[in-house]
């Protein structure tokens, strides 16, 4: 069985529903959301320690496994006398600095903070107050498209299951492939080998799953 793990986003009472469902390619989708987003949420200290015990291929690896199209996982090689204070100096020089904000650097950044809590909104979602990432931080929007793969998993219904794989498709084009897509190219040049694979895998997916619910809508 499978359910979702939100951290940057609150469920609204009236949208309880399901809490877990059977594995099957839809929950895959979810499950790589979900580890991505993790990630991006996660302390460097703690990242740095899954890492050198192996999780982070271990972790996707387990969350793709049942993914409907091919995603090819490479190897993490943790550097020679690499530790934790050198990768969260990596991770702050790459990811610093609100690279990891969809908004961060724009004029209009309240517009987009503005429209993405809209989408969460109408989803029966809202970016938690308490926590520690604004509603346009990379590891929110990743739960948010977790939560969307999890509902089109739900639900019996196959207009609403279609209108769930919509709102993936529309929210990957205006909030996540419209930025991250840069974040990777740029970051991904000075990045270590531990950020950069986590930046290329994050790229890879992305692309892939934006093409297959593409396909799946029919273009």
């Amino acid at each position: 069985m499978f359910t979702y793990s939100l951290q940057g986003l609150e469920l609204s009472a009236a949208e309880a529903g399901p809490i877990e469902v059977e594995e099957n390619e839809t929950t895959a989708r979810s499950a790589v959301y979900q580890f991505f987003g993790g990630w991006f949420a996660t302390a460097p200290a703690d990242l740095f320690d899954q890492a050198a015990e192996g999780k982070w291929v271990a972790g996707l690896t387990e969350a793709a496994s049942l993914l409907p199209f091919g995603f090819a996982i490479g190897p993490v090689e943790v550097p020679a006398g690499a530790d934790a204070a050198s990768f969260a100096a990596d991770h702050e020089r790459v990811l610093g600095g609100g690279a990891l904000l969809g908004g961060g650097g724009r004029a209009d950044r309240e517009a987009e903070i503005a429209a993405v809590r809209r989408e969460y909104e109408y989803f029966g979602l809202a970016a938690s107050d308490a926590a520690p990432r604004p509603a346009d931080h990379l590891a929110t929007e990743l739960d948010f498209l977790q939560y969307l793969c999890f509902r089109e998993a739900a639900t019996p219904s196959p207009r609403l299951a279609t209108s769930f794989r919509r709102a993936q498709r529309d929210f990957l084009d205006a909030h996540v492939l419209d930025w991250v897509p840069g974040l990777v190219a740029s970051a991904g040049r000075g990045a270590g080998p531990l950020v950069g694979w986590t930046l290329d895998q994050l790229a890879a997916f992305v692309s892939a799953d934006r093409a297959y619910v593409a396909e799946r809508l029919g273009g």
